[in-house]
C-alpha cells in the first residue's frame, strides 16, 4: 500500500506521527487511513501485510507507533507484540480488530499491547493514538530523568568514595551513619561497617569537649570550620585532624545530621615541628661560638680564683672574695646551660596563657651570643603586659627568626630593638596596612633593626615560602614563612614597615588571652635545709663530684656510703648490716643505669627513699621511672639544694644534727 501522508493543520504542532500499519486486508488498511485523515491528526502511515516486511520496517527505526490487526494469515497481532517486546522495543502498539473478548484483551495488555480499538468503533482510533503518544513522551521524559538521576547519584557516590579526605555523617549524639573509604583508612579500620558501629564522641575524639566546642561555637550557623582536633585510631595512635562541615536540615520527626569533611594533617604537623626544631638546632650551632667565649671567660675566673686561693692560703681574709667570684661564675655557667637546654628542647606545641615578657627575659642572655657583639640589643618590655594564648617554643621561634633576619640585614653591626606593649583596637581596620582584625585587646611584639631595609616589591613577597634575597646556601627562604604560619595559627597578624636603607620593623598582634583575674600567689621562700642523721647511699661515677658531695653530706650529720657504680651500690645494699634510708643516684651511669639500680635496690630494701640526679633533659626520665615518692634533682645544683631535696625525700622529717 502506498504510504498516506496527512498535511498538518495549522493548529497542530510537533513532528507528524510516523505509523506502521500491520494489515493484510487492503480495504481495512484504506479504511484506517481515511479515518485518520479526517481526524486532524498530523501523521504519515505505511502498511505491511506479512511478518518479514514488518520486522524489516521496524528494524529501520523510522516509526513512532504500530497499528496491527489481531487476525493475520500466518501471524497474530499478539505474536507481533511479543516479538517487539522480546526484541526490547517499547514502541506503542495499538490493536485494530473486529472482535476481542475480555480475557484475550487482558492477555494482550499483559503482553505489552498499549491499547485496542474495535473496527466498528474506528472513531476512537485518533484518540487512542494521541493518548499512546502522550504516554510515550511521558515515559521517555521519565526514563531520561531517571537516567540523569542515576548518573548523578553514581557521580556523587564516585566523588565521595574516591575522595582523598574523610567524609562522614553523624547524628547529634555522635552516632556515625555514613563513612567513606578515606575515613575508614584514616581511622585504621577494615570496613565501613566497623566504623558505623562507632560513636565519634566516645570512640574517636580523644577529648569529647572538642566536638561540643565546634558545634556550639556558632549555634545559628549552618556550617562550621575548626582548626585542629585530636582523634584516636583503632590501634590507639593519636592523629591530628582538620575539620569542616555543615548541619543538614532535618525533616520533621528525624534527628539532626552533621556532614563533616576530615583531613589528616598529622604528618604535616610532624614535618613542621621537625623543621622548626632543625632551625633551632641551626641557631644552637651559631650560638656555640658565643657560648664557648663565655665559658672560657668563666673557666678563667674559676681557675684564676682557685690559683689565688692556693697562692694566698696563708691569708684567709682574702678567701671570701675569691669564693664569691667562683660562686658567681658557676651560677652564670649554670644559667647559660639551662638556657641552651630549654631553647633546644623538642616538644609538640602546647598552647596556654603565656607572658611574652617572660619569653624575652629568658632569651635576653642568649640573643647576644647568637647575634654577635657588634649588634646592640635593646629590650623594652611593656608594663602590665596581658597574656596571650600561645605555645612558648613557637614564640621563641618567632623572636629567633626575626632576630636572625635582622642580624643578616646589619652585616656591619647595628641596633636591634625588641618591644612589647598592650593595645586596644577600636575598629576592625588595622592601619597603615589596612588589614581587617577584630576589634579588641591585643599584645604587640615589635622587632626593629637599623639594617639595609626592603623596598615595596620585596616586602610583598617576604612571607612566601622559599623567597629569599640572600646568596645561595645562605638561607632557605623559610624563616619568615614559618613566622607567618605560627602567627596565623595563633590567631594573630604580622605586618612590616621598611624602606631601602632605613631598616625594618616587624609588628605582630596577638589577641589577649581570656583569663580570670586573680591575685598573684606570694613568692615562696625556702629556708636553709637542716641536716640529719640518716644513712645515705651515694652513687656517682664522677670521683671528684662523689667526694665533694660525700664531704658535704657528712658535714651535715649524715652517714654516707659511697659507690662508684651501680654494681658497687648493689653490693653495699646486700652486705651493709644497718638500715639505709636514702639512695642518691645519678640516672645515666656506665653499666647499670639509675632506674635499674633503684628497682634492684628496692627489692632488697623496700623502705629506702630515692633521689635521682641528672644532667640531661631528655634521657633516662621516661614515663614510669619517677615513682610517686621519688625526688628529681637536676645538675648543676648547689649543695644547699641537695640538702633541701634530702629532707624532702626523707618525708620532711627534721633530724637534729649531731
Amino acid at each position: 500500500m502506498t504510504p498516506l501522508k496527512k498535511k498538518p493543520q495549522a493548529e497542530l504542532t510537533g513532528p507528524p506521527v510516523r505509523i506502521l500499519l500491520l494489515e493484510d486486508n487492503p480495504v481495512d488498511a484504506e479504511l484506517c487511513g481515511r479515518k485518520l485523515q479526517t481526524s486532524g491528526l498530523d501523521f504519515s502511515i505505511k502498511s505491511v501485510g506479512d511478518p518479514d516486511q514488518f520486522k524489516l520496517e521496524i528494524g529501520s527505526g523510522a516509526y513512532d507507533l504500530v497499528l496491527g490487526d489481531y487476525r493475520l494469515p500466518s501471524w497474530t497481532g499478539l505474536d507481533a507484540v511479543r516479538w517487539l517486546r522480546g526484541s526490547g522495543l517499547l514502541i506503542p502498539f495499538i490493536l485494530v480488530t473486529g472482535t476481542l473478548g475480555d480475557e484475550l484483551a487482558v492477555e494482550c495488555i499483559r503482553e505489552g499491547v498499549t491499547d485496542y480499538v474495535l473496527k466498528d468503533k474506528m472513531d476512537r482510533l485518533p484518540f487512542a493514538i494521541r493518548r499512546a503518544m502522550d504516554e510515550t513522551r511521558i515515559r521517555i521524559d521519565r526514563d531520561q530523568a531517571n537516567r540523569e538521576l542515576h548518573q548523578s547519584l553514581q557521580q556523587h557516590a564516585s566523588i565521595v568514595q574516591g575522595a582523598p579526605y574523610g567524609i562522614y555523617r553523624t547524628t547529634a549524639d555522635g552516632r556515625i551513619v555514613m563513612a567513606n573509604p578515606a575515613l575508614v583508612a584514616m581511622l585504621g579500620y577494615q570496613s565501613e561497617s566497623e566504623v558505623l558501629r562507632l560513636n565519634v564522641i566516645s570512640d574517636i575524639y580523644t577529648d569529647a569537649r572538642a566536638r561540643q566546642q565546634i558545634l556550639s561555637s556558632d549555634p545559628d550557623a549552618s556550617s562550621f570550620q575548626h582548626g585542629e582536633v585530636t582523634w584516636r585510631r583503632k590501634d590507639g595512635r593519636p592523629i591530628i585532624v582538620r575539620l569542616a562541615g555543615r548541619r543538614l536540615e532535618a525533616e520533621a520527626g528525624t534527628p539532626a545530621i552533621h556532614e563533616v569533611f576530615a583531613q589528616d594533617i598529622t604528618e604535616q604537623r610532624v614535618l613542621e615541628q621537625q623543621f622548626q626544631q632543625a632551625q633551632k638546632m641551626e641557631a644552637i650551632g651559631r650560638l656555640a661560638g658565643g657560648v664557648a667565649h663565655d665559658f672560657n671567660n668563666l673557666l678563667m675566673i674559676i681557675r684564676g680564683c682557685a690559683e689565688l686561693l692556693e697562692h694566698h692560703k696563708s691569708q684567709p681574709e682574702k678567701f671570701g672574695a675569691y669564693l664569691k667570684q667562683i660562686n658567681d661564675a658557676t651560677s652564670i655557667a649554670a644559667s647559660v646551660v639551662q638556657q641552651l637546654l630549654m631553647f633546644s628542647r623538642k616538644q609538640a606545641p602546647e598552647r596556654g596563657a603565656l607572658d611574652f615578657n617572660s619569653v624575652l627575659r629568658d632569651l635576653r642572655k642568649m640573643l647576644p651570643r647568637l647575634l654577635g657583639e657588634d649588634i646592640h640589643i635593646i629590650f623594652n618590655p611593656g608594663p602590665a603586659l596581658e597574656k596571650v594564648t600561645a605555645d612558648r617554643a613557637q614564640m621563641e621561634q618567632i623572636v629567633l627568626n626575626l632576630a636572625v633576619n635582622a642580624r643578616d640585614a646589619m652585616p656591619e653591626g647595628g641596633t636591634l630593638t625588641i618591644e612589647t606593649c598592650n593595645t586596644h583596637l577600636e575598629s576592625p581596620r588595622l592601619e597603615p596596612c589596612s588589614v581587617e582584625l577584630p576589634a579588641g585587646n591585643y599584645v604587640v611584639l615589635a622587632i626593629s633593626d637599623t639594617g639595609s631595609g626592603m623596598d615595596a616589591e620585596i616586602q610583598a613577597h617576604i612571607f612566601e615560602p622559599f623567597f629569599t634575597t640572600k646568596e645561595r646556601d645562605k638561607g632557605t627562604g623559610l624563616g619568615l614563612a614559618t613566622v607567618y604560619g605560627i602567627v596565623k595559627d595563633s590567631g594573630g597578624h604580622i605586618s612590616v614597615e621598611s624602606a631601602a636603607g632605613k631598616g625594618s620593623t616587624f609588628r605582630i598582634y596577638f589577641p589577649c588571652a581570656e583569663i580570670s583575674r586573680e591575685a598573684p600567689a606570694p613568692a615562696l621562700t625556702i629556708a636553709p635545709a637542716p641536716g640529719g642523721s640518716e644513712t645515705i647511699l651515694l652513687v656517682e661515677d664522677e670521683a671528684a663530684l662523689r667526694e665533694i658531695t660525700g664531704e658535704y653530706l657528712q658535714s651535715r650529720g649524715y652517714r654516707v656510703l659511697s659507690a662508684k657504680s651501680g654494681l658497687h651500690a648493689l653490693e653495699i645494699c646486700r652486705t651493709h648490716d644497718e638500715p639505709i634510708e636514702i639512695l642518691l643516684t645519678d640516672i645515666i651511669m656506665p653499666g647499670i643505669r639509675g632506674p635499674e639500680l633503684v628497682k634492684a635496690a628496692l627489692d632488697m630494701r623496700p623502705q629506702m627513699r630515692i633521689i635521682y640526679v641528672s644532667g640531661y633533659t631528655d634521657r633516662g626520665i621516661e614515663d614510669g621511672v619517677l615513682t610517686a615518692d621519688a625526688v628529681l634533682l637536676r645538675k648543676p645544683y648547689s649543695l644547699a639544694e641537695l640538702g633541701s631535696k634530702i629532707r624532702t625525700a626523707a618525708g620532711n622529717g627534721v633530724h637534729a644534727s649531731p
